[in-house]
């Protein structure tokens, strides 16, 4: 499978979206993400893989995997680390956006969160120096 960056712009705007420091699996089902969708926790674990993403659990995530196969999600907290906020920040931007969308469809976790991380760093300086006037 690949990184669905459409996805997983929404997926961090839904953690980001919660009310309370955490979320939890149901929230962000309410909020368009099926945990039953083998996306999801594609999605997750590369979140989670990354460090943008921790689980109050004892198990990855709250998931977990039968001898059979089949795995099952407990109703966990989860939030955004320091860093997922970073990335979150990054994607939510507009301008860094745009660039991402239609330059980095294919690409890494890494890559994406290093290029929108530099895009929103250049942005950033560029308002910096309008703002005084330079």
């Amino acid at each position: 499978m690949e990184v669905n960056t459409e996805y997983l712009r929404g997926l961090l705007l839904a953690f980001e979206a919660a009310e309370g420091s955490t979320t939890d699996i149901s929230e962000l089902k309410d909020r368009g993400f099926d945990f039953n969708e083998k996306e999801f926790l594609f999605h997750m674990r590369l979140l989670n893989d990354q460090n943008f993403i921790e689980c109050y659990c004892n198990t990855e995530l709250g998931y977990s995997r039968s001898v059979d196969g089949s795995g099952s999600w407990a109703v966990a907290p989860m939030r955004l680390t320091a860093a997922g906020h970073e990335f979150v920040a990054a994607l939510a931007n507009e301008e860094v956006w745009s660039k991402v969308k239609d330059g980095l469809k294919n690409e890494s976790m890494s890559t994406l969160w290093n290029i929108s991380k530099q895009l929103l760093e250049g942005y950033a300086k560029k308002k910096a120096e309008s703002l005084l006037g330079q």
